[in-house]
């Protein structure tokens, strides 16, 4: 028997934080297999762990709209979420007869159910490989997934409505054409249950559906409960650590002190960026000296596993690595495999070709 935690309306704060106490305790046999079902109570800014807040939002348009700014633990891009969705999370242990042992088998399982709920109002939906659901050919449902611990979380959101005006603001844009074209975009990519509807649907029912999808997809039954003293715990000790703007921010840090060594420039040192489009983004910027790395920020919407501090650590692995194909390979193969790191939406060559593509930049 799996247990349900139905939330309801939750902050930010909260919502990206509570699937990792509650994986934490459920790695330590603290707490059976959950899902959870939640949704925001207001509006926030939620960006992936590897992004740059500065480069990829609006920061004073989202202080305007008293909009909290959330650095959450798995990767991806920046969103804003709203009471306009619908989220759910998977937290099983790794251990588990019913836990696939592959992200892409995982993630087909455990959509079963978002997929069975949108089947219920007679939509069209199918699973984009690997991990986005969509009606008619346009994204509806984003999801992530990772490890926390012993446990492996899946999460993700159906969208009821699409605020498509609001999502582009907090979007730092070159132009306001180019946040038109965005928007354009989006609308061609993106659906909601109310735009196939017509009508808002009733949350109630949605997660009725979800709900049902666990037992009748995966034979799964879930039994409503509430979070325990260890799992408070736990969320207690994230929330200090992940309100604070050392945590927001910490991506935005890391690259501020690199672009302060431009004070320390001279003949045969510099700083330079690109962004190398994978099947996620990877920004690379570097101080680089004598054609050697001195100092290495990647950042990007692409996922990893492990999802806290591996690309720190293959950044600092990176420093007095000559700009050379083959060393650059050698290198990031090492901390590869020294961290045990696997990235989804990139990978090792792709790596290398960012990095090449900012020395390409070079003059």
């Amino acid at each position: 028997m799996w247990r349900l935690l139905d939330l309801g309306p939750i902050d930010g704060y909260v919502m990206t934080n509570i699937y990792e106490a509650v994986a934490k305790a459920v790695s330590h046999d603290s707490s059976p297999n959950t899902v959870i079902l939640n949704h925001p109570k207001k509006p926030f800014v939620n960006i992936g762990y590897h992004q740059i807040m500065e480069k990829e939002i609006d920061i004073d348009y989202a202080s305007e709209m008293d909009f909290d700014l959330v650095r959450r633990s798995i990767g991806g891009g920046a969103i804003l979420d709203g009471p306009w969705e619908q989220d759910y999370f998977v937290v099983i242990h790794r251990s588990s007869s019913e836990c696939p042992q592959s992200i892409p088998e995982f993630y087909s399982k455990f959509l079963k159910p978002p997929i069975y709920a949108l089947n219920k109002y007679h939509l069209d939906t199918q699973l984009r490989s690997p991990n986005d659901i969509v009606v008619d050919g346009r994204k509806i449902s984003g999801n992530g997934a990772v490890t926390v611990d012993e446990a492996n979380v899946l999460a993700g959101d159906i969208l009821l409505s699409l605020p498509i005006e609001l999502m582009t603001k907090i979007i730092k844009t070159p132009s306001e054409k180019f946040r038109d074209k965005l928007a354009e975009s989006m609308e061609e990519w993106l659906t909601s249950l109310e735009d196939k509807l017509g009508v808002l649907p009733n949350r109630e029912e949605v997660k009725s559906f979800l709900i049902t999808g666990f037992d009748e997809e995966l034979g799964i039954q879930l039994k409503p409960g509430s979070l325990n003293s260890v799992e408070e715990g736990y969320l207690t000790d994230l929330l200090q650590e992940r309100k604070s703007n050392e945590w927001i921010f910490s991506k935005d840090i890391g690259y501020e002190q690199l672009l302060s060594r431009r004070a320390k420039v001279k003949e045969g040192v510099y700083v330079y960026e690109a962004d190398h489009k994978a099947g996620k983004l990877i920004r690379v910027t570097m101080v680089v000296v004598e054609e050697k790395i001195d100092g290495i920020s990647i950042s990007g919407d692409f996922f990893t596993r492990p999802y806290i501090g591996a690309v720190s650590r293959l950044e600092e692995g990176l420093k007095g690595i000559p700009l050379e194909e083959e060393a650059l390979k050698t290198q990031i193969g090492k901390v590869f495999a020294e961290t045990g790191l696997s990235m989804f939406g990139a990978n090792q060559e792709e790596l290398v070709t960012a990095i090449l593509k900012a020395k390409g930049n070079m003059p």
